[in-house]
């Protein structure tokens, strides 16, 4: 065993001859980059070694050979992460809330039990007859005493067909969301009372580690088992949701609901579902239907009884993200034709016009979020989020005005579309000569930020993708795409992009241009909204189940359209 020391965070951990550094960084909870699943790709991984001979290297092509001290100088920090979004008014009828009740005392020769007088008294007070709820024994068993000490007055914490707890006191109860998307993880605490946010908290998919994408992480899980990918966004949730409790002044153990959307990949890992038929043809989902069950299951600390509520997923690659776009956005009222798209490394996305919901989702790679770009990297400190060309030079901004470490999906666009404007690259995505945004000097790492040649090739293959998606999805609804009147882009990369640039790239048809909204994190609303209106429970599984799945790899004309989009638009 060789002791390895992480000088940055004074980290030491113990290693056995051999072992990969990648797997140590993980397993020392430090959360290394690795977008391509530690397959030596993307070059994510770098460590600076320390020593005599101080190298840099990638920890996923690295062996323990002795005691070892390294510098992870490369992490990305400073994420910004999108928490807000569109919504919609509801009433506020909550999945959760606490009700008093005049419990009748038990008579001289009475058979009922305390649980049944008690559920009796709160189906009358709830005016819901015949409403059954599951024995919860430890309330039962407190029962008898509660209703000699309050003359029969008790106060109950109701879910739908479950009390959580019965008690003398007003109880205080807390409600929160969580939206695990593929890069970032949003959480919300509402009020129990009236349905208001109280805190709201984010960071980093820890999953990011195992893979930059749904399909390496789905690898990763067929090769090595899910109980490091699912452990680790586990952990998250609930340091999350401790981060909530703590900025509200509130206990953990009164948040009596949380509610999860995410793609479906991420359903599944969050969940430790198999994720085999994920990454096998015809790629449908182990488990489609919504689900309510207990958070303490799934190793989610919250009040000992607190219920998990799992949006549905729509198809394999259509997931609980989308539904709660859906709920979220009211794209299903909506009188004319309306697309909302998440660009994600999945383009998923719907068109919808009256009722009728046609979805798709389309692998765009991670290009988006920085990744299988030479210079790429996410939304975090430093990255270059917004490009023009002067005429002479580049002008760049960067995310909290540092020196630029890197460029993000939103500066690749403008970039890209600043290329086709000023003649440097043709239709094709020829590329005259390698593009320096920023040298070695001017930099905040001391390499040159270049964009090259095969960067061009990957953003074609994502921009292309996307778009080819959404003229499918217009030809499969009987219409030309100049015939959506609205398109609402959802997301992180969807609010920072400039639609004009991805108007101008193609990546949304140039027939839409002037018709584009920015949405936020519709998803993360989605998962507020059913705890605040119970109603909307029933509505999420009726979408979820009413929306038509495009099987784009079926339509014939995929292929064709799909290279046809790998060029870029003429200029307007």
């Amino acid at each position: 065993m060789y002791k390895i020391h992480f000088v940055r965070e004074n980290k030491f951990v113990e290693a056995e001859e051999g072992s990969n550094l990648l797997e140590v960084w993980r397993s020392a909870g430090l959360m290394p980059d690795a977008p391509c699943g530690g397959r030596g790709k993307c070059g994510k991984c770098r460590v600076r070694i320390l020593g005599e001979e101080t190298r840099v290297v990638k920890a996923c092509e690295m062996r323990v050979h002795g005691d070892m001290e390294l510098d992870t100088e490369y992490v990305e920090n400073g994420y910004h992460i999108l928490t807000g979004g569109r919504t919609r008014a509801v009433s506020f009828h909550p999945a959760v809330r606490k009700v008093r009740v005049q419990v009748p005392m038990a008579r001289i020769g009475e058979c009922r039990s305390d649980w049944t007088r008690f559920t009796d008294a709160l189906s009358r007070t709830e005016e819901r007859a015949g409403q059954e709820y599951r024995v919860n024994l430890k309330a039962a068993s407190v029962l008898g005493k509660l209703q000699k000490e309050t003359q029969g007055m008790v106060w109950a914490v109701v879910s739908e067909g479950h009390i959580l707890q019965v008690s003398a006191e007003e109880p205080q109860i807390y409600m929160a969301a969580v939206d695990i998307g593929t890069t970032t993880v949003a959480a919300y605490l509402l009020d129990g009372e009236t349905g208001a946010v109280r805190a709201i908290a984010s960071g980093k998919n820890p999953q990011a580690q195992y893979g930059a994408d749904v399909i390496n992480r789905a690898n990763y899980c067929l090769l090595h088992g899910m109980e490091g990918v699912t452990g680790c966004i586990r952990e998250t949730v609930n340091q999350l949701v401790a981060e909530l409790a703590q900025k509200a002044g509130i206990a953990v153990q009164e948040i009596c609901a949380l509610s999860v959307v995410g793609n479906t990949c991420m359903h599944h890992m969050f969940l430790g579902a198999a994720v085999y038929s994920l990454t096998k043809a015809p790629y449908v989902p182990a488990v489609q239907e919504a689900m309510i069950c207990s958070s303490r299951d799934y190793g989610i600390a919250l009040h000992p009884e607190a219920e998990l509520w799992m949006l549905p997923n729509i198809a394999g690659f259509v997931g609980a993200d989308t539904v709660g776009c859906l709920l979220s956005s009211g794209l299903a009222e909506e009188q004319e034709w309306t697309l909302l798209v998440d660009i994600g490394t999945n383009g998923e996305m719907v068109l919808g016009k009256n009722g009728r919901l046609l979805a798709c989702s389309t692998a765009a790679g991670p290009a988006f979020e920085g990744a299988g770009i030479s210079c790429g990297m996410r939304g975090a400190s430093g990255a270059i989020s917004h490009v023009r060309w002067s005429g002479q030079a580049w002008e760049y901004e960067t995310i909290d005005s540092g020196k630029p470490l890197g460029i993000c999906g939103s500066g690749i666009l403008d970039l890209v579309a600043e290329l086709r404007r000023s003649g440097q690259m043709d239709e094709g995505g020829y590329l005259e000569e390698e593009i320096t945004l920023a040298d070695g000097k001017e930099s905040g790492n001391g390499e040159p930020i270049q964009f090259t040649q095969r960067d061009v090739r990957q953003l074609q293959l994502a921009k292309a993708a996307i778009a080819a998606g959404i003229r499918m999805l217009a030809m499969r609804a009987g219409i030309e795409v100049k015939e959506i009147q609205k398109v609402w882009i959802a997301g992180a990369f969807g609010n920072y992009m400039s639609p004009e640039s991805a108007c101008a790239i193609g990546l949304i048809p140039q027939e839409l241009s002037g018709k584009i909204r920015m949405i936020g994190n519709a998803a993360g609303e989605g998962a507020k909204l059913v705890l605040k209106d119970r109603g909307l429970w029933e509505e999420a599984q009726k979408l979820a189940a009413e929306a038509e799945f495009v099987e784009l790899a079926t339509m014939k004309e995929f292929q064709d359209c799909f290279v046809d989009e790998m060029e870029f638009p003429e200029l307007r």
